[in-house]
């Protein structure tokens, strides 16, 4: 796996209207089959919401531009537990599939 974009800002609306920032790391293979997008900076509550509105809005606004379409895409999303470390949970939303 290749890096490909490391904490790259974004901007997304979550699914009350707020605007929100998150950050966005992407690997590809080397083929270019396979993806994993780290998703970082996005709220603890709600991480499936919150993650798959940051989703849809990298799948028009960064995605297109570095991945092929036939991608297999897998989506983590990492979130600070209130003990400060970070855990991630991975997630299977509907444009990752």
């Amino acid at each position: 796996m290749q890096l490909v974009r490391q904490a790259h800002p974004f901007e997304y609306r979550d699914h009350h209207g707020i605007d929100r920032l998150g950050q966005a790391d992407l690997w590809r293979s080397r083929s270019g089959e396979r993806a994993v997008l780290v998703l970082r900076g996005l709220p603890a509550t709600d991480p499936e919401a919150h993650g798959e509105r940051a989703l849809r809005t990298l799948d028009t606004s960064l995605l297109p531009y570095l991945l092929r379409p036939d991608v297999r895409l897998n989506v983590f999303v990492l979130h600070q537990e209130a003990s400060g470390t970070l855990k991630a949970r991975a997630l299977v939303l509907p444009l990752s599939a």
